[in-house]
């Protein structure tokens, strides 16, 4: 479970991927300057990519975490086991729609979530998560003007979660159940945000030699 992760691409990296893809990527107020986040942890706000109506892709602030599955606390941050009932039934269109599939830039992922080990795509700027994202409405924690800590507020939210998979050899001796469902090549991430079926092939984890472990210092 992949529970903490870093993001320091800029908008104009982002941008000159989305042209691989022939996409122009259309930014938000809250997108315009994309501050690096050393740090992102569940419930937090934080980048997606997702289809935009007009045919390009909108870069998005958004909050990670689906709502939680009945009689559960903790929000969805990660997803599994894409067979259940859960998934195939229950929540089947934020799944397969092209509408709700997501890219979810990332420069680094932390597993455990304490005393890390960081993994990177190495010699790449930019990598994703493969992401799905909804509406909900409901209550989360919120900030509060002029105040440091953060309180449950109803209100209604876009949230984003990603997929994992099996661990490779790289990242197995230190989390041996997963790790996130990792795209860098244009042409799987255009098939993810494309939807559907078939694209569920792309949940396999990234080969060995395409992921590194990042030096403490």
């Amino acid at each position: 479970m992949c529970n903490r992760y870093a993001q320091w691409g800029s908008v104009s990296e982002m941008r000159a991927f989305m042209r691989l893809l022939e996409r122009e990527l259309v930014t938000t107020p809250a997108t315009d300057n994309l501050i690096p986040q050393e740090n992102i942890y569940p419930d937090q706000d934080a980048p997606i990519i997702r289809n935009h109506e007009s045919g390009s892709c909108e870069l998005a602030m958004l909050r990670w975490g689906f709502p939680p599955i009945p009689n559960q606390r903790q929000p969805i941050t990660n997803i599994r086991n894409l067979e259940s009932r859960w998934w195939r039934d229950v929540n089947r269109e934020w799944l397969m729609s092209p509408e709700y599939r997501c890219l979810v830039p990332f420069t680094a992922f932390a597993e455990p979530v304490r005393d890390s080990t960081w993994f990177a795509v190495p010699d790449t700027p930019i990598a994703f998560f493969a992401g799905i994202w909804r509406p909900w409405s409901g209550e989360r924690l919120a900030e509060q003007p002029g105040k440091s800590r953060r309180s449950r507020e109803e209100r209604d939210w876009e949230l984003y979660a990603f997929l994992t998979t099996e661990a490779n050899d790289v990242v197995r001796p230190v989390h041996e159940k997963a790790m996130p469902v990792i795209l860098h090549d244009p042409d799987e991430c255009l098939e993810w945000l494309g939807g559907g079926e078939d694209s569920l092939h792309l949940q396999r984890p990234l080969p060995n030699d395409a992921l590194q472990v990042l030096d403490d210092d």
